[in-house]
């Protein structure tokens, strides 16, 4: 936010040499501070969340002994002090402890004027601290085919823009929208237009009706690995040595995407477990739990040192349909999928990271 004088504040001020009968009542404060002030200051008094309202003083002589005396309307008592600036000089003085939502202050401004004595000056403005936005959205309403982006914002909107970037970090399109207040929880649509190469990055930018912003990077891009399944012996999550050298050509797939990648984003490996209809599905769901995890953990050993994950499906996401209790090898399968760190998982689930 931009420092800047409330236009509203008033003051009442009493300009050096005066007694109390030259007080000017309700005067605007740009014609106080133009009277032969000592100082004058800026109120920061529009911030975001995180931040602190401030009064930046700028001494036009030489003062001594400044002192801010506030209270606030719902009864917050602020003190700020500063032994002194020579003129030209300038200081900031932030006032802490000020909650999220707008607040009126009153109070005193004192200090010193050496070789003239004490001059003060009466303080009424409002500060406002802004609740920080949040971004909210899923891959369900990201439609890449075509190139809309649908998200949701915890205030009223106003716009957003999206920079589209693709795997070698060069931008490839982007596009923006204009809101009209709508409440927060709504999905805005914000469609784009790009090149015909795969999205990596993307980058929004929204803004609030009251002008707060939010940024967000969202990584929609993943890449899953042809490769030959490894066969487990019946009812066995073991990695046959035999299997090894099918595990060792999908490892190098893996490490030449991964290499790509990390130029540009930090990427993590998903490891998911099928198996066929024979047998229970509680019993499948944990054999197949068991074969990711001994993949994921034989290209650990193997040295892969990117975060990898593994779930087990069981029979729940059979690649060829077919009756319950057939065997059908198509159907005993993994997917490994390399993707952003950051982005959810490829399949819904309850994923383990490997330790």
């Amino acid at each position: 936010m931009k420092d800047k004088a409330d236009p509203l504040s008033f003051a009442t001020a009493r300009p050096r040499g005066c007694s109390g009968s030259c007080y000017l009542d309700r005067v605007p404060l740009l014609l106080v501070l133009l009277w032969q002030a000592p100082l004058s200051f800026t109120l920061k008094n529009d911030v975001a969340v995180g931040q602190k309202p401030a009064i930046e003083l700028h001494a036009i002589d030489r003062v001594t002994e400044i002192r801010i005396e506030l209270v606030s309307n719902d009864g917050q008592h602020v003190t700020l002090s500063h032994p002194g600036l020579a003129a030209g000089q300038r200081a900031t003085l932030a006032i802490g402890g000020v909650p999220p939502g707008k607040h009126h202050f009153t109070g005193t401004l004192s200090l010193t004027i050496v070789g003239h004595g004490p001059w003060s000056y009466d303080l009424d403005f409002d500060t406002l601290v802004r609740a920080a936005m949040e971004v909210r959205y899923d891959w369900e309403h990201l439609d890449l085919t075509g190139h809309v982006l649908r998200f949701q914002l915890s205030r009223p909107a106003r716009s957003a823009e999206l920079k589209v970037l693709g795997e070698d970090g060069g931008e490839l399109g982007g596009g923006s929208a204009s809101f009209h207040g709508e409440p927060p929880g709504t999905w805005l649509a914000l469609p784009w237009t790009q090149q015909p190469r795969k999205v990596m990055t993307m980058k929004l930018h929204a803004v609030a009706s009251d002008g707060v912003s939010a940024d967000v990077d969202l990584y929609p891009w993943s890449v899953t690995i042809e490769h030959e399944d490894v066969n487990f012996e019946t009812d066995s999550a073991v990695v046959r040595p035999t299997e090894a050298s099918k595990l060792d050509r999908s490892l190098q797939k893996i490490e030449q995407v991964v290499r790509d990648a990390q130029r540009f984003i930090k990427v993590k490996l998903w490891v998911a477990g099928h198996t066929d209809t024979v047998g229970t599905k509680d019993h499948n769901r944990k054999l197949s739990l068991d074969r990711a995890r001994a993949i994921a953990d034989y290209f650990r050993r193997k040295g892969l040192k990117i975060p990898i994950s593994y779930e087990g499906f069981g029979e729940d996401l059979l690649k060829v349909r077919t009756p319950d209790e057939t065997d059908e090898p198509r159907n005993r399968r993994a997917d490994y999928v390399v993707g952003a760190a950051s982005a959810p998982p490829p399949i819904r689930g309850d994923w383990k990271d490997l330790k």
